[in-house]
């Protein structure tokens, strides 16, 4: 809750955001879609003790001991999720099958960025840095990208 609203949970986020980029997807782009979001959430589990706070910790450690699907995206409020997308972008794990899932989870980042940041419940200054690192951090993955189309190129 920030100023006595209620903050929507990463969980509910990531699926509507996902959700509007199935939209229109055919094909490949939609399995693509789909692992992306996967890994998304796969990241969020891993490294939500980062960002939750001890009440939200706390609330993680029950809903674990129920075998929920999904525990951490459930409890993390959604600003949240804009401390954790630069490390869904740089940790090698989480980049997919191939050069075009790299690209897909690139170009997804800064729109689920500014999605976060645009919910109307949230009104934090810290919201702009933390975009701000999400698009500083898609610059690097491009840069990145850039490098080793052009290392694999020359080999």
């Amino acid at each position: 809750m920030v100023g006595g609203r209620v903050v929507p949970r990463s969980d509910e986020v990531i699926a509507q955001f996902f959700a509007d980029q199935r939209g229109d997807a055919e094909g490949r782009r939609i399995e693509r879609l789909e692992r992306a979001e996967a890994d998304l959430r796969a990241c969020v589990e891993d490294h939500a003790a980062l960002v939750l706070a001890e009440t939200e910790l706390a609330l993680l450690a029950l809903e674990r001991q129920f075998d929920a699907t999904g525990p951490a995206a459930r409890v993390m409020q959604a600003d949240a999720l804009l401390l954790l997308l630069p490390l869904y972008l740089e940790e090698s794990q989480w980049r997919g099958l191939d050069l075009e899932d790299r690209r897909l989870r690139i170009r997804i980042a800064e729109p689920l960025a500014h999605a976060v940041a645009r919910l109307p419940e949230l009104h934090d200054a810290d919201l702009g840095a933390a975009v701000w690192i999400v698009e500083a951090t898609v610059r690097h993955a491009v840069w990145m990208l850039r490098q080793e189309r052009d290392a694999t190129r020359r080999h």
